[in-house]
């Protein structure tokens, strides 16, 4: 039974959550896993009513009952009014970091759907007891400001917007919501097993609480942090701005004594921008790698090199330059006439409808004959030979055929994804 003081959540309170993400979009894609959390977004978004909804529930084929609990979960929406999908992840067998593996997956799974669905914005049901939890595990790491800040209320991901807005309500609330209103929902064992560290800290939130640590205080910490964490953002940008530059090549060049004079947090943050700039993996670069790199750029000698991320640093006596580590870009694809791949999620290559089909794989050093007579100009556009390593060229078996235009010209060309820097 809920304590008598907990309140569902008013039409008016989720109201005026959603007005914070305005401008909405006009079709809104629901993440809901059935239990109470997502329940209780599907039922508010749907008493809302001021936009079209998709619901997508991830089956993630880790319980032999999953299946069946994703059509319930199904039916149950359907029952709301909701128009619900299932998304099932297909894997073989999974061997550690299980979550870690999932969350990406589902992510994954998420994003394709709202695409085809057509929506633009993604609500999730992350509350003011995830935001708790999310902060703890953090500080346990030694976090700093950035992981302090906890989940954000909005971010992007794939070119969909994930909207959150429950992160000022704590779960007895939801379920609250979900009991007023008779919407069914289902508990997955697994959130409260013990070895998994969200499952762990459950367990003592309660002995934290009376000693102060509520979900209130740690998602007021996270609120502050993430000001901070503005203020810090500006001023990397600002220094970015001024002292850093993308090259055509998809590298980025950084001024080194101004890396030396500026603030070391700004230091730590334009080369963290930098890296993703270059290679934006799943998670930002360890603090414990950028201050490595941070020091090996100010102290450097010239011509130091130094692998990160997926990256090369390579410093020059007034300039470091970040760049595709060559062997790192080691994908293959196809490509086919009339169509566009994103290749080592850096590079749009598209084929004219007329073009020979392809394979796509990273350039490498041909001789500068070679390269002058399939690409003229790009030794130009490019000059840093390992840049140039890691671009994408067009092969038929093992011989390089054509090298895609960066002014995207037929029959093939290429565009780097990041339209932008910083």
């Amino acid at each position: 039974m809920q304590d008598a003081q907990v309140k569902a959540i008013e039409s008016g309170e989720f109201s005026a959550w959603m007005d914070a993400f305005a401008p909405v979009a006009p079709k809104l894609a629901l993440a809901v896993s059935g239990g109470p959390d997502s329940m209780a977004l599907a039922y508010c978004a749907k008493r809302w009513g001021q936009r079209e909804l998709v619901a997508l529930i991830v089956e993630h084929g880790l319980r032999p009952e999953s299946p069946a609990e994703a059509v319930q979960v199904r039916d149950n929406l359907r029952k709301l009014g909701i128009e619900a999908e299932i998304l099932p992840w297909s894997h073989g067998e999974i061997h550690g970091r299980v979550h870690e593996k999932a969350r990406e997956a589902r992510y994954s799974l998420l994003a394709d759907a709202c695409r085809r669905h057509g929506a633009g914005d993604l609500l999730i049901a992350h509350h003011a007891d995830d935001q708790a939890e999310t902060v703890l595990m953090r500080l346990a790491k030694g976090t700093g400001i950035d992981g302090l800040a906890g989940i954000l209320p909005q971010n992007t991901r794939d070119g969909i917007r994930l909207l959150r807005p429950f992160l000022k309500a704590t779960k007895d609330r939801l379920i609250e919501t979900c009991n007023v209103a008779a919407v069914p929902f289902v508990i997955d064992p697994s959130n409260a097993a013990e070895k998994y560290a969200r499952g762990r800290l459950r367990k003592i939130m309660p002995m934290l609480a009376s000693e102060g640590l509520t979900a209130g205080s740690l998602s007021l910490l996270a609120a502050r942090a993430r000001e901070a964490k503005e203020v810090l953002d500006l001023a990397t940008a600002d220094f970015l701005n001024a002292f850093a530059q993308a090259q055509p090549g998809g590298s980025v060049v950084i001024d080194r004594d101004a890396l030396r004079r500026v603030p070391r947090a700004i230091a730590l943050r334009a080369l963290a921008a930098g890296l993703r700039y270059v290679h934006d993996g799943d998670y930002p670069p360890e603090y414990a790698s950028l201050d490595a790199l941070l020091a090996a750029i100010s102290g450097g000698e010239a011509e130091h090199i130094r692998t990160l991320y997926g990256c090369m640093a390579s410093v020059s006596e007034k300039k470091a330059v970040l760049l595709r580590e060559p062997s790192a870009a080691s994908g293959v694809l196809s490509l086919a006439p009339g169509t566009t791949v994103l290749w080592d999620n850096r590079w749009l290559v598209s084929a004219a409808s007329d073009a020979p089909a392809a394979t796509i794989r990273a350039l490498g050093s041909p001789s500068h004959d070679a390269l002058d007579a399939l690409a003229p100009g790009l030794r130009h556009a490019v000059p840093q030979g390992r840049v140039r390593a890691s671009l994408p060229a067009l092969w038929e078996g093992g011989v390089l055929r054509a090298v895609p235009s960066l002014e995207g010209k037929a029959p093939y060309g290429m565009a780097y994804r990041k339209q932008t820097f910083p």
